[in-house]
């Protein structure tokens, strides 16, 4: 018996033997926590093409993602991306030999003021990362954010905290019940507004927060991860 048909049948074994019920009964659409379509289950731990937010007041469907750092901004689409239902893996994580096929997602508790890096916002199809703390005088002009999804990429720059930083090891969005994970590949450095990726670089710009009335999330470092937390979500328990 193949390694992956070995660890299915233990898996389903040890499931049916705790009386869990079968993940796709406990499957939450993302739009709508009451609904669970057959197009929602076939998503689940798939690869899908854009993000889909639910927030507490409004909706949105992400295609592309600008991350501002001290030093450096970089931009990259989300396809593909991986969309995995976290209220499920965690069983399957804590039990010693099955959880080495399930990559680690973060748990209920563990995204908190003491590993947050930036705040995150959602306008039309794009969400926009902010990990700066300074930056220059507020501005009405919203060029920047135009320049953050269409200017011309050319820098060359890791994907990172800051140029010491070691690059980040992953970059994902949690939302409701399910955490999207883009590959860190997706993202290229640009210079917006002329400014060219070196120390500091950044703060000549204005924060993110100037140009939206709230965030749409926080962000976080955690195991060399970036992930964006948009409540409501399991990860923030609710």
């Amino acid at each position: 018996m193949r390694i992956g048909k070995l660890a299915s049948a233990v898996l389903t074994a040890i499931v049916l033997a705790m009386g869990i019920q079968a993940p796709d009964s406990q499957a939450q659409n993302d739009r709508n926590p009451s609904e669970n379509s057959p197009a929602d289950r076939a998503l689940e731990g798939k690869r899908v093409d854009t993000i889909h937010l639910a927030m507490q007041d409004s909706y949105a469907t992400l295609s592309q993602i600008a991350v501002v750092t001290t030093d450096c901004a970089f931009r990259g689409t989300t396809s593909p991306t991986m969309r995995r239902n976290v209220n499920k893996v965690g069983i399957t994580q804590d039990m010693p030999w099955i959880g080495q096929f399930f990559a680690a997602t973060p748990r209920q508790g563990e995204l908190n003021a003491g590993n947050q890096i930036g705040l995150a916002y959602a306008d039309e199809s794009t969400l926009y990362v902010d990990l700066r703390a300074t930056g220059a005088p507020p501005s009405s002009d919203r060029t920047l954010l135009g320049a953050l999804v269409s200017g011309p990429t050319g820098q060359n720059a890791p994907f990172a905290p800051n140029g010491a930083a070691q690059p980040f090891a992953g970059f994902s969005v949690v939302n409701r019940d399910f955490q999207f994970q883009v590959p860190v590949a997706n993202f290229t450095a640009l210079a917006p507004a002329r400014a060219a990726c070196a120390s500091n670089a950044m703060a000549k710009l204005p924060l993110m927060a100037s140009y939206f009335p709230q965030a749409a999330g926080s962000v976080h470092l955690l195991r060399g991860q970036m992930i964006v937390l948009v409540k409501p979500s399991i990860i923030a328990g609710y």
